[in-house]
């Protein structure tokens, strides 16, 4: 099990600025991870279902590995066309939050992601394709920061 952030922020439109803000203090990623946070945009990250439905979730949601198997798609609002963007996936918490001796474990990495829609569509390769999370039996929830 991991805990989905994202730098941005996060999910459904159920999530705020605010929300994501306050969901990032409270796991301590402010501070362990980054060292401040004061996002402008809302970034939704986007999980499908094994039937293809998208899953909905908002910053801090618990998610299985199963669940987050399938590389996410994005999306961001207020949406500019001009900007682009590099979208970087890691767990800070690797291998298990009780002893992150490998942590960061970058799960993606994708340079010249840019606005389609409110869209972001990479123009270019990965750099590291889509690692889907795969926490140790009995490890404690990660972070798994967007």
């Amino acid at each position: 099990v991991f805990t989905l952030f994202a730098l941005a922020a996060l999910a459904t439109a159920q999530d705020t600025l605010e929300s994501v803000k306050a969901a990032f203090e409270s796991a301590g990623i402010v501070g362990d991870v980054i060292p401040a946070f004061d996002p402008s945009v809302l970034l939704t990250v986007t999980f499908t279902n094994p039937d293809g439905s998208p899953l909905s979730f908002t910053a801090g949601t618990l998610l299985t590995p199963a669940q987050a198997a399938r590389r996410p798609t994005f999306s961001i609002s207020p949406a500019d066309p001009s900007t682009t963007f590099l979208v970087a996936e890691v767990d800070p918490d690797a291998p298990t939050p009780q002893s992150p001796t490998s942590a960061q474990i970058r799960h993606f990495l994708g340079p010249n992601f840019s606005v389609v829609g409110s869209t972001l569509a990479n123009t270019t390769a990965a750099l590291s394709d889509y690692r889907g999370p795969s926490p140790p039996a009995g490890s404690d929830p990660h972070r798994f920061v967007v």
